[in-house]
């Protein structure tokens, strides 16, 4: 049965075990108040028996003085006091008589306890302790105290009653009245221990019912200490337990380690968490399991394609140089053999000839520098080794070689101070030199060509800007431009191979960096490019 009923609390609702506190609390301080009041009550009845007694002790004694007086000046006045104060008395004996039946008739009770001259609100409280604890060993001794003054207080009316009736009797006769006076004091000698016991036993009674009465409220109150105290502590360590496994779990699962699983204490919130965090912890070890083997395949892929890519690119390049170098040797025959006949024979050929013989050249030299092009795309990232290099001095080399188109075309070059960085020489001096030779190509006819060359230091990267004011280019080719190949004007009108600006993004790639571009038709380009200072 305490198995079930612990089991019970361990699995209920966290909410539910609070409820259940609570209330068991409630409950144990509901008992403990009752307890109080029931003692209060008790207490107060005791008092009001000891009030009653001392009610019944005056009344007592005021009736034997006007019975005394009533003896002396034998005036009816003192009698009929005599029988006021016997009434006292008499009621108490009447409440006395009918409490000791069965079935008291309570009316009877509450007559007699008023006549008694006891408060109202403590005759019910007064009949209760009667009825409760008539057995009681100091309310017992009280009753049978009680039960004895009232023979003696019998005693007492029948000496009235004889000294009424001797004192009216004529002739009057005072040894008659003398004697029976002289059984007064027998009577209230009997009467005053009587008197004394009832109060001795309430009061032993009243202090018995005290400390009984301080005992069950400490032990009630020591019963709500611990009970709240031990169902807190065992709901504490319930949930404490259950998250520190959670945790412990949690911890592990961090670590990519998903075989430990939380413990289960209860089937509450916690015991809940736990179980569907084993469940996640279980469906992440699957996916864990599930993602590795894609992972793994995804990387022997990846590796094979990277070996095909490599080994693909190292053709190419290889294929381009060779190609390259061994289309050099027969274009410069055929270069030489136009440059003789343009020398020594245009003079002689007709209009057709001399037409024919410039195409021929226009082809070879556009051959030439398709070919200069492809051996130095092929080169880039050659390079093993970044240095450190001042720009302004990189900068001033790229003018210094573009020198003749600059002033062929009467461009003017603005360039602001450059940083010192870690990079490709060889690379980013190329990089220069295909953007401010579009610069000058792409000239616009009606305009002086001007070019800008600035950068800007940022926390890992430095921002390059290279912008003219040229022709610009149709929004449409921003995106194209940097694939290699692609040209967007005709090739009678601007020579070019449509690699140069491919050169620029796999240079700045290399540094780690982005290349972009903004123009309007019309208004010129901004070339921008970062390169990292992290190199």
């Amino acid at each position: 049965m305490k198995r079930s009923i612990f089991r019970w609390f361990k699995d209920v609702s966290i909410a539910k075990k609070l409820y259940f506190t609570v209330g068991i609390m409630a409950l144990l301080i509901a008992i403990e108040l009752l307890a109080l009041f029931f003692s209060i009550n008790t207490l107060s009845s005791v008092r009001a028996y000891v009030g009653g007694e001392g009610l019944w002790s005056k009344a007592q004694k005021d009736a034997l003085y006007q019975l005394l007086e009533y003896a002396r000046t034998r005036n009816e006045a003192s009698y009929a006091k005599f029988e006021g104060f016997m009434k006292v008395s008499l009621g108490d004996h009447k409440a006395r008589i009918e409490l000791s039946k069965p079935n008291p008739n309570l009316d009877i009770v509450r007559e007699g306890f008023a006549e008694g001259r006891n408060h109202p609100d403590d005759i019910d409280g007064m009949i209760k302790l009667f009825r409760r604890f008539h057995s009681n060993l100091y309310i017992h001794r009280a009753i049978v105290a009680w039960t004895q003054a009232d023979e003696v207080i019998t005693g007492f009316v029948a000496i009235g009653q004889q000294l009424h009736e001797a004192i009216n009797t004529v002739p009057y006769s005072q040894e008659k009245v003398t004697a029976i006076l002289n059984q007064v004091d027998p009577l209230n000698d009997r009467l005053t221990p009587m008197e004394d016991e009832f109060s001795f036993a309430l009061g032993e009674g009243s202090r018995w019912l005290e400390g009984n009465v301080l005992k069950l409220l400490f032990i009630i109150a020591l019963t709500v200490e611990c009970t709240g105290l031990t169902l807190a502590i065992t709901v504490s360590n319930g949930i404490q337990k259950g998250l520190k496994e959670i945790l412990l779990s949690t911890n592990t699962a961090a670590k990519g380690d998903f075989s430990r699983k939380a413990r289960i204490f209860s089937r509450d919130e916690i015991g809940v968490l736990a179980g569907n965090f084993n469940a996640m912890s279980e469906e992440l070890e699957r996916l864990v399991r599930e993602n590795k083997e894609v992972n793994n395949s995804l990387e022997k892929k990846v590796r094979q394609r990277t070996s095909e890519m490599e080994s693909k690119n190292k053709e190419l390049e290889q294929f381009a140089y060779v190609a390259s170098h061994d289309l050099q040797e027969p274009l410069r025959t055929i270069a030489g053999f136009v440059d003789l006949l343009q020398k020594e024979y245009q003079p002689k050929l007709d209009g057709n000839g001399k037409v024919y013989l410039t195409y021929l050249s226009q082809a070879a030299f556009r051959m030439r520098t398709l070919i200069k092009d492809l051996l130095d795309y092929s080169r880039i990232g050659r390079e093993r080794e970044v240095q450190p290099v001042d720009i302004n001095h990189l900068l001033e080399e790229v003018l210094a070689d573009l020198g003749k188109s600059i002033r062929d075309s009467d461009g003017v070059i603005t360039a602001g101070p450059m940083p010192i960085l870690q990079v490709y020489p060889t690379e980013l001096k190329l990089l220069f030199q295909n953007l401010i030779a579009n610069a000058i190509k792409f000239h616009h006819p009606d305009r002086q060509p001007e070019i800008w060359i600035s950068a800007q230091q940022e926390e890992h990267h430095c921002v390059f800007a290279v912008a003219d004011n040229g022709i610009g280019i149709e929004p449409q080719f921003l995106d194209r431009i940097f694939i290699i190949f692609q040209r967007l004007h005709n090739r009678t009108k601007y020579e070019g191979s449509g690699i140069g600006l491919a050169h620029c993004k796999k240079i700045v790639e290399m540094h780690e960096g982005k290349i972009w571009v903004e123009s309007k038709p019309g208004l010129g380009s901004q070339f921008y490019f970062t390169i990292s200072t992290d190199l």
